[in-house]
């Protein structure tokens, strides 16, 4: 999971200049064009989106705890919701971006509690073991003192 978030991390803030580029070249094409659209204030929000959470995955990689992929999940699901309204025929890349932050956000978070419920099941199960075999150890110990006496 640590290198997953550096990965993804790295990869995001990488791909977030990208992401801003094409936004400004759509900006600058609607508005050669004046036909009102607008798809790069989508495109310059999601590559903000992609910036932050890179950011926020760098910073929780260690962490076990789901607040960064929550508030990553947030983050690029409110503003991919945001951008996909002001997406047009002529921005299919705005649209790609987005479902790719729609697919990592959500996609780590689900991986995440399924590895969170994964480990509670086998730490309680371990746990259970240990408390049985402490409770037989323990009783074969009484019994073996009052043999004693």
């Amino acid at each position: 999971m640590k290198t997953t978030k550096l990965v993804l991390g790295i990869l995001m803030i990488v791909l977030s200049p990208l992401i801003l580029i094409q936004g400004i070249a759509m900006g600058f094409i609607n508005s050669v064009e004046s036909n009102g659209q607008a798809s790069d204030s989508g495109a310059v929000l999601m590559a903000l989106a992609y910036i932050v959470s890179g950011i926020v995955y760098l910073a929780t990689r260690k962490s076990n705890g789901l607040g960064g992929d929550i508030a990553n999940a947030v983050i690029l699901g409110l503003i991919g919701l945001m951008s996909i309204t002001t997406t047009t025929k002529d921005s299919g890349d705005l649209v790609i971006w987005i479902w790719l932050g729609f697919i990592i956000g959500f996609g780590l978070l689900i991986w995440h509690i399924l590895i969170n419920r994964n480990v509670n099941k086998s730490q309680s199960t371990s746990n259970n073991n240990n408390n049985v075999q402490n409770y037989s150890q323990g009783m074969t110990r009484s019994q073996m003192r009052s043999r004693k006496k």
